[in-house]
């Protein structure tokens, strides 16, 4: 690893051009601005793509002419970048000032086994409380935002996190390319939400550890694209997600033991959507198999012996319920 290793920011953005541009600027303000900028456009209709090219020439805009989803837009954009390390970055998202130099300087210093950086997010609309800093892995097999809705000062001498939340978190791309799927380094079947946690979950067993960096912060408005698509559809994709994660990740005995909760998203897909998610799950399973093989002849870690270390009880949720959702 170079002293002062190289950063790309990717940004997957799906009708959002104020948002974007809003971000973009932010980058441009850093004290440290020497990164490469790729933003993936998924097929907006609101000029986004123009937009970007007229007030940031030095951005590169990849144009998919659909909307691919976050996980597939990540992977285009990684393919596209040229770095040590790639920076996803949501499209309503604002790095602060520092960001980018806090993480460089961690970066720098890291060991091999550091593979994701995880900066604090806090609410645009709210910036002393927390979005999130980093996932936490339930014993239900959700995944959730650590501190989410607390006050920053809860979450400043943090240790460190499960995995890093894809909403903002720079990844060491020499690990992305050991643990990348069939499906991309973000399994493109996703589509949205859990796959930041599907991926950190596939580094953690390959033994890469997330490193917390508290000093690098990020403004998240908070499912800025992903709320106009509705209630239903959001919840949807995290229960299948979910399973799909647990397949590819989880021990028997873990999937076991969380299979009532498991029961209880299929009954509430089948509930909200109809049974077209849960034929497109059963579609997915040969190919979930065959990743879970290949994950398994990466694993440097024990797959009980991970769900043991950072496995944490849900406190304050009902055992049903999801946890909160990050974006």
């Amino acid at each position: 690893m170079a002293s002062r290793p190289t950063i790309a920011v990717v940004i997957v953005n799906w009708n959002s051009r104020d948002d974007v541009l809003a971000g973009l600027r932010s980058l441009h303000e850093q004290t440290d601005p020497d990164v490469q900028v790729v933003v993936v456009d998924n097929g907006s209709k609101d000029g986004s793509a123009g937009a970007i090219r007229a007030a940031f020439p030095d951005v590169l805009v990849v144009e998919t002419g659909e909307n691919l989803g976050f996980a597939e837009g990540c992977n285009r954009g990684i393919e596209a970048s040229r770095s040590d390390w790639v920076f996803l970055l949501n499209n309503d998202a604002e790095a602060e000032p520092t960001c980018v130099a806090e993480l460089r300087r961690v970066a720098a210093a890291a060991p091999g086994d550091v593979g994701m950086l995880q900066p604090l997010l806090v609410f645009t609309t709210r910036p002393s409380h927390v979005n999130s800093s980093g996932v936490l892995l339930y014993r239900n097999g959700y995944g959730g935002d650590r501190h989410f809705m607390e006050p920053i000062e809860a979450a400043v001498a943090a240790g460190d996190p499960f995995c890093a939340t894809a909403g903002a978190a720079l990844y060491r791309r020499s690990m992305l390319e050991r643990v990348r799927l069939p499906g991309g380094c973000l399994d493109r079947e996703f589509f949205m939400y859990f796959e930041d946690v599907d991926l950190g979950w596939r580094c953690r067993l390959a033994g890469y550890r997330a490193v917390y960096v508290p000093s690098a912060r990020v403004r998240h408005r908070f499912q800025g694209s992903s709320i106009r698509r509705g209630e239903a559809f959001v919840d949807t994709h995290c229960r299948i997600n979910r399973i799909a994660t647990l397949i590819h990740n989880a021990s028997v005995w873990f999937i076991l033991r969380s299979a009532i909760h498991t029961a209880y998203g299929v009954f509430a897909v089948w509930r909200d959507a109809g049974l077209g998610p849960l034929l497109g799950l059963g579609k997915r399973l040969p190919a979930l198999i065959r990743d879970r093989r290949r994950i398994g002849r990466l694993a440097r870690v024990g797959r009980r012996e991970l769900e043991r270390t950072w496995c944490v009880k849900l406190a304050t949720l009902p055992p049903l319920d999801l946890p909160d959702r990050h974006d």
